[in-house]
């Protein structure tokens, strides 16, 4: 089913911008506590990134009208969609994962395609597949629902492995493999999945190559009080998903991620994410701690979170926004149940030892 469609992305120009100067007062009251705030104004923001980081907040700013509470989750949605990830959103049924997905959809606009999970959904279904072309002596390909600018995956975790492994190469490479030829899929190209924690009836977890492909894993939880009020009156919720727009086009979007690219991480903060991946190995709760993929999945998701913040350039308290979300899915723990649940906890500890650079 397309919703919206767009012609063809250009490529936007490449930027360079200039180193951030980190040698300035250390400001009271950092966000997090995890590290020095640069003072608004000293450094100068490009306007390529003020644009990047108004695309960022816009697509946020759309999903509250929709989904009750959860800014923090949109948040790390926003920073996939910019970075160029991919989001798992893990759950029990019912409090909005698919909710969530289509809205961020929808506010892309593009292409977008919907596939439901299922047992017997075989990988054809998914990437395409051959099919006889007019007179029946030769093949033609015909592309599957992945190709789209926007695929929301609904209980992935109730394919099968193998319908599960034709999603690595798509989230990976953004291209498609099928008898011996590789098919480019869109760009820009978006997969939100979505799963249920794996003690439920008729799921398969998820394999370590396929989990690890997703930048972000988020977890919504049960509504607060006040905002499951709002759902039930009406004020959001699935009823108000036909009210959203499009708060960007394609050409846009992909221009915006091109400048998210440049956005620079200081050597300081470089070695902190990597001093983060080795606590993570060396935990005593973790039998394979977090990859350099996991690592660069923290660097461009922290660039997205401080463009959003107006901001050229990535500071600690970026890191510690994402840090959980990148990498908790990634971890194979000893006691661990297969959810990322166990994953956040050893990802926030880790998070509290390691010391944050100074300015």
């Amino acid at each position: 089913m397309t919703l919206f469609t767009r012609g063809t992305a250009p490529s936007g120009p490449s930027i360079e911008l200039p180193p951030p100067d980190l040698r300035q007062p250390t400001p009271l009251g950092s966000p997090t506590g995890l590290g020095p705030t640069p003072i608004a104004g000293t450094t100068p923001v490009p306007a390529e990134v003020e644009a990047a980081g108004a695309l960022g907040r816009a697509v946020i700013d759309t999903v509250a009208t929709v989904v009750a509470g959860r800014r923090d989750v949109a948040e790390v949605a926003a920073a996939c969609l910019l970075s160029r990830g991919h989001l798992l959103i893990e759950d029990i049924p019912g409090v909005g994962k698919t909710l969530l997905a289509q809205v961020i959809a929808a506010s892309v606009g593009g292409t977008f395609h919907r596939i439901q999970g299922t047992v017997d959904l075989l990988p054809g279904d998914v990437t395409g597949t051959l099919v006889p072309d007019g007179d029946g002596l030769r093949l033609r390909f015909r592309p599957g629902p992945i190709f789209a600018n926007v695929v929301v995956f609904d209980e992935l975790n109730r394919t099968n492995p193998r319908t599960q492994s034709a999603l690595l190469e798509a989230a990976e490479e953004g291209t498609v493999s099928v008898d011996g030829r590789s098919h480019e899929l869109p760009d820009p190209f978006l997969l939100v999945a979505t799963q249920n924690p794996i003690d439920m009836a008729g799921t398969f977890r998820l394999g370590e190559g396929a989990v690890d492909r997703f930048a972000a894993v988020v977890s919504p939880g049960r509504a607060e009080f006040d905002d499951e009020v709002a759902v039930i009156a009406g004020r959001r919720g699935r009823r108000r998903l036909h009210e959203v727009h499009p708060v960007t086009t394609i050409e846009a979007l992909v221009h915006a991620r091109h400048t998210i690219d440049h956005v620079a991480v200081p050597d300081a903060v470089s070695r902190w994410i990597v001093e983060l991946l080795e606590a993570t190995r060396r935990h005593p709760r973790v039998r394979l701690g977090a990859s350099t993929r996991g690592g660069l999945a923290v660097a461009g998701l922290a660039r997205a979170i401080a463009a959003m913040r107006g901001r050229a350039f990535v500071v600690p308290d970026d890191v510690a926004a994402v840090v959980v979300p990148a990498l908790a899915h990634r971890l194979l723990l000893i006691d661990g149940d297969g959810s990322t649940a166990a994953g956040r906890e050893v990802v926030t500890d880790c998070l509290h030892q390691v010391r944050p650079p100074a300015a």
